[in-house]
């Protein structure tokens, strides 16, 4: 009964203070994609946010430090999108009723008991592969029939992939899989690519039995690993320790990748890109839900169940431990590239204004580590003045180090882009000192060229 009423207690916390409620249906259209019923304007029920919520190890203790209940209305309205364009075929396996193809999200419906029982099945065991899930998925809560043309194990497989995607925000399923029987992730037209985290958006679906880390690993380096070269401590008694990389807030912020590299920030729904910079488009992925990093960590949600038990694989994948460093290092990303610098926050002040994707569906955490000067929460390693990656960034460090390569390299392109570049303290106070003092000699040179043309009048006549 305790455990009940904890979970009541959280749902009441989250739950939306708009008119939402559980009775929203999905229904298909003729592309194949979902759209809103007209019955019934809601959203998914707020039940569905027990995925989120913090959990207790072996020993009862919380994986995490608790903190007061974010706001996941925006997970909400995000996994309601996801869902209405969900591929047709994979919604059918989700129907309550079979004849309508409809997908019902109220709780206790088709959806919101698979949803749950995926998300427990992951939770309860390591090293899973899709196929193993998909079997004791079965096994709990049998999927809808499956009446169409492509094979239904592929369909299967598909949709437990999906909401492995919703659930670890890792990566997006391709909304249009008819013609192909793999697994997909969606790539947005036109959407820079680095070449550092996707290798392939698509692989077969015979990967489908490989555990989940090597079925991530396929696509690419989507959770980043420590280079398995690194000492396991970050010590000052190493050798590496020469080539540590120093950084400070002043030195690589928002403000001063937008100023001198003209680097355009997409805010994406996609963790796996955060801080990915594709130098030839000068575009920089930045993840905005960082309020999702504080669930995963505390509830040691979906995203765990891509950990790799190898030690040291040939292809480094990323361990439990690992990926607690990604989620940390995320959140704190947005204060060393926007929270510490007064320039940086009036940056992102601006962006809120003209980026819509900021002002639709927010995320409230982002605002406060982006605009909060001070900024203290237990899930969020403290604003340090001097950052060192190989301490501060062990699974980042990589990204970070590379946008600060291209500020080191980065020359002040305008005189407006000289007066607010502050990196070189001798340069930027050497053109101050040299800009004063200049422009005294030249006023004074200029007073002694009125005062000699005075006197010169004076001796012709000319003036009194």
């Amino acid at each position: 009964m305790e455990k009940v009423g904890q979970v009541r207690i959280f749902e009441k916390s989250l739950r939306p203070q708009h008119s939402y409620t559980s009775r929203l249906s999905l229904r298909r259209n003729k592309s194949g994609s979902g759209s809103l019923a007209s019955e019934s304007p809601q959203a998914v029920d707020p039940s569905i946010l027990t995925i989120l919520q913090p959990q207790i190890d072996e020993r009862g203790n919380p994986y995490a430090p608790t903190s007061p209940p974010s706001d996941f209305h925006w997970y909400l309205k995000w996994l309601c999108v996801q869902i209405s364009i969900l591929p047709e075929a994979e919604a059918s396996l989700l129907a309550d009723d079979p004849d309508s193809n409809t997908i019902r999200l109220r709780e206790n419906s088709r959806f919101h008991r698979t949803f749950l029982a995926i998300n427990q099945i992951i939770r309860s065991e390591d090293n899973l592969s899709i196929d193993e899930i998909l079997e004791k998925l079965m096994e709990k809560n049998p999927l809808a029939p499956y009446s169409g043309t492509q094979d239904v194990l592929v369909v299967q497989r598909r949709l437990v992939f999906a909401m492995l995607g919703w659930q670890s925000m890792l990566f997006l399923p391709a909304p249009n899989t008819r013609r192909s029987s793999n697994l997909n992730i969606y790539r947005a037209p036109g959407e820079p690519n680095s070449g550092l985290i996707f290798d392939d958006w698509s692989v077969s679906t015979d990967l489908a039995d490989r555990p989940l880390a090597i079925l991530l690993k396929a696509f690419g380096n989507l959770l980043p690993a420590r280079s398995r070269s690194s000492e396991n401590i970050a010590s000052e008694l190493t050798k590496q320790a020469f080539s540590w990389k120093a950084l400070s807030s002043s030195d690589i912020n928002g403000y001063l990748l937008h100023t001198l590299l003209r680097v355009h920030i997409r805010w994406v729904d996609t963790l796996s890109l955060h801080l990915d910079y594709d130098k030839s488009t000068r575009s920089l992925s930045l993840f905005r839900h960082p309020s999702f990093c504080v669930a995963m960590l505390q509830s040691r949600g979906a995203i765990y169940s891509f950990a790799s038990t190898e030690l040291y694989p040939i292809d480094p994948r990323a361990t439990s431990d690992e990926i607690t460093h990604f989620l940390k290092e995320t959140l704190l990303s947005y204060r060393l590239f926007f929270g510490q610098a007064k320039a940086s926050r009036r940056f992102f002040r601006n962006m809120l204004k003209s980026e819509t994707v900021l002002r639709c569906n927010p995320d409230p955490l982002l605002r406060m580590l982006c605009l909060d000067e001070y900024f203290a929460h237990p899930l969020v390693p403290p604003d340090r003045t001097v950052y060192v990656t190989a301490r501060d960034f062990l699974v980042l460090g990589s990204r970070v180090e590379r946008l600060a390569n291209e500020l080191d390299v980065a020359k002040p392109k305008s005189l407006i882009d000289l007066l607010h570049d502050r990196r070189d303290t001798l340069q930027y106070w050497t053109f101050w000192f040299v800009a004063f003092f200049g422009g005294i000699g030249i006023f004074l040179n200029m007073v002694q060229v009125v005062l000699a043309s005075i006197q010169v009048l004076q001796a012709s006549g000319k003036i009194a």
